[in-house]
């Protein structure tokens, strides 16, 4: 499961959950594309990828100099 923030606020058509502005949902790749899909029709973009903490870890650990 991958993280997503809502970027529009929707309702979801199988849990009947309206989802907030900025809200952090959980979701599987296959049910992340369901979504945009049902919402193309309404612009689409109502779900952003977060980039997992692992690969910001990485890039803070470098050392400097």
């Amino acid at each position: 499961m991958a993280k997503y923030k809502v970027a529009k606020v929707f309702k979801d058509v199988h849990t009947k959950e309206t989802y907030k502005l900025n809200q952090e949902v959980d979701l599987t790749q296959e049910r992340f594309e369901e979504i945009e899909k049902n919402l193309e029709a309404f612009g689409g973009g109502f779900l952003v990828p977060i980039k997992t903490e692992e690969k910001q870890d990485k890039k803070s650990s470098k050392k400097k100099g």
